[in-house]
């Protein structure tokens, strides 16, 4: 049966519903990173080797990738409350599996289960969320998510840390797979979706439900972005390590404080002003930190190319997510949100092959150098491209 919002439109913002739904995907985040600075670790203390262990967490981001066009289909016909319960009960079993089990194809088939279940919850609860965001409040609504996650990410990490030393790895696994477990509660409070058609007048399925051309205009600049991320995570500390700069950790301090600043003032700004006050700044002011990273000598100047960054990426990243949706329209916004991660996927994982293939032919410093200024250009023609497109179909 296919199943279609049909709730009257929500007249504020901090409605119930969107609290809650907010509070799982947090919950999620969180359950994610908590285990992700432990698991290879992890995975050689039991007897892996290193390049197996490699392989198996590289295994979520590909369950992820491979299923991403899936769960925008799921996302749009089936009941997104009950697809959110499912994918949280298939986290809670990947993670709780590597607690009890040493064999390698189960950790196999766990992992994957934890890849899946994450992939398809992540597309779902911004399909579920933003029937309780206000039209003229999606920019906002969609920016306090990214915050919720961005809180994931700077503290979960930790938290994980401090659990495994305290009481063991595994514990950790038992305390990440709770939190999805957890979530299935706040779920039972959150407003169901309601059927709109019967299910005899299901369409068939097309290539349309998989993948959303019109959401292309705001995927490929977002894939830059994410193109961008991958390589600062991967070879920021290696960059500074050939500079002799020392405290290189502070970097993702400051770009998650300003991050967590800017989102929510970029929101109001997009919804209040349009989507063109957001991202072209924000896509300029990006490029601009990644030209200036690759002259950058000192910890002082790179610590101003991740301000700059994070103001950049807080400003555009929300909203093309919430410009995309707009676009394609809330009723189809589950195939909109996966083709719009699947280019923030299909960046995240082929940013650091790309630099890696780069720093190969151009050995030390001077690598590290073409690569950023290589990616301020790579920004730069992605934002060219937005505003054509954006003129072309009138977007901005």
């Amino acid at each position: 049966m296919e199943h279609t919002n049909t709730l009257p439109e929500p007249t504020k913002l901090w409605n119930k519903s969107y609290i809650l739904v907010l509070v799982i995907s947090t919950l999620s985040s969180f359950s994610f990173y908590m285990v992700a600075t432990i698991l290879s670790k992890y995975l050689v203390g039991i007897g892996t080797t290193i390049v197996l262990a490699g392989v198996i967490v590289g295994l979520f981001s590909l369950t992820s990738l491979f299923s991403r066009p899936f769960c925008g289909l799921m996302a749009d016909r089936l009941n997104n409350v009950h697809l959110l319960l499912a994918s949280n009960i298939l986290m809670a079993i990947g993670l709780i599996g590597f607690a009890f089990t040493e064999n390698i194809p189960l950790i196999f088939f766990f992992r994957v289960c934890s890849g899946l279940g994450f992939a398809v919850g992540s597309t779902v609860q911004v399909s579920l969320i933003i029937h309780f965001i206000p039209k003229e409040r999606t920019g906002e609504g969609i920016g306090y998510m990214g915050i919720s996650q961005l809180i994931s990410t700077a503290c979960a990490p930790g938290l994980g840390l401090a659990i495994a030393d305290l009481a063991g790895m595994k514990a950790t696994f038992i305390a990440a797979a709770a939190l999805p477990a957890l979530t299935c509660i706040f779920l039972l409070f959150v407003k169901n979706l309601k059927p709109a058609a019967p299910a005899a007048e299901k369409r068939k399925i097309a290539f349309r439900d998989f993948f959303e051309p019109k959401a292309i205009p705001f995927t490929l600049p977002y894939s830059t972005l994410s193109f961008v991320n991958g390589i600062i995570a991967s070879y920021l500390v290696l960059f500074a390590d050939a500079q002799g700069i020392k405290g290189i950790s502070i970097y993702f301090t400051v770009y998650a404080v300003f991050l967590f600043l800017v989102r929510p003032v970029a929101g109001k700004l997009m919804d209040a002003k349009g989507i063109r006050y957001t991202v072209f700044p924000g896509m300029l002011l990006t490029a601009l930190s990644m030209f200036l990273l690759g002259i950058s000598d000192t910890i002082w100047l790179v610590l101003l190319t991740s301000l700059l960054r994070a103001i950049g990426q807080g400003a555009a990243q929300p909203s093309l997510q919430a410009g995309c949706i707009n676009h394609v329209g809330r009723d189809r916004s589950g195939v909109a949100t996966s083709t719009y991660f699947l280019g923030g996927d299909i960046g995240q994982g082929f940013g650091p092959m790309v630099a890696g293939a780069m720093l190969a032919q151009i050995v030390g410093v001077p690598g590290y150098r073409f690569v950023f200024s290589f990616c301020g250009f790579l920004i730069l023609a992605a934002m060219v491209y937005f505003y054509f497109a954006s003129r072309k179909r009138k977007l901005a």
